[in-house]
Order: C-alpha cells, then sequence, then structure tokens
C-alpha cells in the first residue's frame, strides 16, 4: 500500500503520530561556513533546513517534539514563530551524547507509537508503508555508496530488516538507511540496556536497532522513493538548492 507525505497507513488505518525532531546538534563540519547556528538551521534557498523537516512531516504529526541543545534558543525562536499548525514541545538535550540519547530525552512525553526524524535530513517523495508493520525505519535506494557510508547500511530479508551498520566501510548493497524511525514506546527499553560504541563513545541508535533485531523485534523496511539528503557539508548544501523549490 503506497504511503504519502501526508499521512501513513498501518493495519488498513490513517496514523497520526508524535513526531520527534532532533535538532540538538552544532553541527561541526559545517563550521567552515562560518554559521555558528544550530546545525537544523543552516539555510537553503533563505529557509533553514528545519522549515522543510517540518513541512514534510507534519503531515504526519500529531504533535511535534523537538529535541534541542546547542544555541536551543534559535530553534526555538524559529518554531514559535513559524505557527506550524500542531502542537509544540521542547526538551532539552544537554550535552551531546548522540541520537539515541536525543530520543531518550523525550521519553516521558512518548507512551505508545512515535515516529523519529533528523532535523537535517531532507525528504522530497514518498515512503510505501506495509499493509501491517510494528516498526520500521526509512531506507532509500541509491547508487551513492557515499551517502551510504556517511549514514548506515541495511540488509533486508523476508521483508524485514535483518542487519544495520554504522558508516559501513564495505558495502553488501545500495540500500541507505534514513534519518527517519517509526518506533513505539519498547524501544526505551533497548536505549537503556545498550553500551555505548567504541566509534563515538556514544550509544548508537544503529546498535539499539540491533540489539532490538537479535531480540527478535520486527523492524520493517519503509522504503522511500525520491530525493532524500543528510546536510553534512557545503556540497549538500548546494545539492538541496537544486532538489528543493525556493
Amino acid at each position: 500500500m503506497p504511503g504519502n507525505m501526508y499521512n501513513y497507513i498501518r493495519n488498513g488505518k490513517k496514523e497520526i503520530r508524535p513526531v520527534v525532531v532532533l535538532c540538538a546538534g552544532e553541527g561541526r563540519r559545517l563550521q567552515d561556513l562560518g554559521r555558528s547556528i544550530p546545525k537544523a538551521m543552516v539555510t537553503i534557498h533563505n529557509r533553514p533546513a528545519i522549515r522543510y523537516v517540518i513541512d514534510y512531516w507534519k503531515g504526519f504529526a500529531g504533535e511535534f517534539i523537538f529535541v534541542v541543545g546547542y544555541k536551543k534558543e534559535q530553534i526555538i525562536d524559529f518554531v514559535q514563530a513559524a505557527h506550524i499548525g500542531v502542537r509544540a514541545l521542547f526538551v532539552e538535550q544537554e550535552s551531546p551524547r548522540g541520537i539515541a540519547h536525543a530520543i531518550g530525552c523525550a521519553e516521558k512525553h512518548l507512551r505508545d507509537d512515535f515516529i523519529v526524524v533528523l532535523g537535517d535530513c531532507l525528504c522530497r517523495g514518498a515512503f510505501v508503508f506495509p499493509d501491517s508493520f510494528v516498526q520500521g525505519v526509512g531506507v532509500w535506494k541509491t547508487p551513492n555508496a557515499g551517502s551510504i557510508k556517511q549514514s548506515y547500511s541495511v540488509e533486508v530479508d523476508k521483508n524485514l530488516i535483518r542487519k544495520v551498520v554504522e558508516k559501513p566501510k564495505e558495502l553488501t548493497n545500495d540500500l541507505c538507511g534514513m534519518g527517519c524511525y517509526f518506533f513505539n514506546a519498547r524501544l526505551f527499553e533497548y536505549i537503556k540496556k545498550t553500551p555505548a560504541s567504541s566509534l563515538r563513545n556514544e550509544v548508537e541508535i544503529t546498535d539499539v536497532i540491533q540489539r532490538m533485531i537479535d531480540s527478535r523485534e520486527e523492524i520493517s523496511p519503509l522504503f522511500f522513493n525520491g530525493d532524500y539528503l543528510n546536510i553534512t557539508s557545503a556540497e549538500d548544501i548546494a545539492a538541496a538548492e537544486k532538489i528543493f523549490p525556493r
């Protein structure tokens, strides 16, 4: 059953859920652009990246929960002035400890199913949602190996994700894990059980997902058809300005 940018269908019913937007990052790799701002406030056509994120995901959202940190006032002021049309909450990640920790900061506001998106990952296109799924991860087919290597790789078998690898050095397919996740509250148990990785001394969300898979949680690939960009460099900004309209 095809999904679209305005809602998603699960078990034959339209689902509207809280959308957690992770926008606490400083974006150190963009410092050479002279932008002393949160990474999600980097501009594309003079609009901050987080505006594109909100516009895409607001059709899924019963409310937005923004996890803020570095120069949080810039995010809060922008969202409050933007009149996004649904309730907006803000929670703070006081120190940069990775995606899984940032999601955990919002735990008290989440009881059932929810969506997590990164505030610097832009989508233009549509997901294809299975008729039924429990939890899922956005997956994008791309011939660009660099996109996968700067994100994470995904291996799929029998319509379930079997393996995820953070920033892989070797690739086995053309599947890129995206910065969007469809979880339920069981996730928080796994975050608490997952040790920090040797890669960055953070609890990696990919390690959490792999632990869930190994514990026989069903994680479905939610394939995305369209354009996807994780803004990490000046080149990504230039690419976004070609893809997204003014």
